[in-house]
């Protein structure tokens, strides 16, 4: 008599077959995701590369503004447009401005919370570097007078090494907030990283201290250990997270106001 079905023991070792190889899988298929999404991300910034570089031929060689801190303008209120609204004209997408790997669900703007001000209709998952605007002879907005705020191009000895526009966790780029121990820059770095709290791997301050540096980059960087990053010429590119140095703390990147015009 032939037996129909299967035993239990071969039950079993099928389940155990099918576990191991999800198991092994899985992974594969959460990398291949990630790399998609980094991959849209990376046409995002080049996308806002090519509109920087357009608007830097409308603006007479001047780059963007961004406009700080939260007490600027008239009243303590925001009265111009900021680099995102700026560079809408030539981008015409608020997609392009949304990171498919990002967490957050609402637009920091500049250091403030959310919500405050003239907040866009649309999320913004990228940060603007004001070391840009605080340059040399640049000048900065502050307290409630308003100044010159434009940086313009010619003036950027390397602009294929400095940073204009990156992935972050607020439209505002703080070139000196990067961690004591590592010197990475912590907002481009873990532009996941919700700022306000000690996570794994990074203890809140001002700046934030990284105490576990592979947890912080496995936890809290945005794009497989790293982020996209667009330069002042208009090229993107991903960075490992800690490759996101400030010229003047060792590393490669144009970050710091001191970083510039030399």
């Amino acid at each position: 008599m032939r037996r129909k079905g299967f035993t239990l023991i071969e039950l079993l070792v099928v389940i155990a077959i099918i576990a191991i190889l999800a198991a092994i899988l899985f992974p594969v298929f959460s990398r291949a995701r990630e790399a998609a999404r980094k991959s849209a991300c990376l046409s995002n910034t080049k996308q806002l590369g090519q509109a920087l570089a357009m608007y830097v031929q409308d603006w007479d060689e001047c780059l963007p503004t961004m406009e700080t801190p939260c007490g600027a303008g008239k009243n303590g209120q925001f009265t111009g447009l900021d680099w995102y609204e700026q560079l809408m004209p030539y981008v015409k997408n608020t997609g392009v401005f949304s990171c498919p790997s990002a967490q957050q669900t609402s637009t920091w703007k500049a250091n403030c919370y959310p919500g405050l001000h003239n907040q866009p209709n649309f999320i913004c998952h990228y940060g603007y570097n004001v070391g840009i605007q605080e340059a040399p002879f640049a000048g900065i907005w502050w307290g409630q007078t308003w100044r010159t705020a434009y940086y313009r191009l010619p003036a950027i000895s390397r602009p294929s090494e400095t940073v204009v526009i990156a992935d972050s966790f607020v439209t505002r780029i703080v070139n000196n907030w990067g961690d004591a121990n590592y010197a990475i820059n912590v907002q481009i770095a873990f532009a996941n990283w919700p700022p306000g709290s000690s996570f794994d791997g990074v203890q809140c301050g001002c700046p934030p201290t990284v105490v576990d540096l592979e947890t912080a980059k496995r936890k809290w960087s945005r794009h497989t250990e790293g982020a996209n990053i667009v330069f002042a010429d208009g090229h993107a590119k991903w960075y490992k997270a800690e490759q996101i140095r400030s010229r003047c703390r060792g590393g490669t990147l144009a970050l710091s106001c001191r970083d510039m015009g030399d």
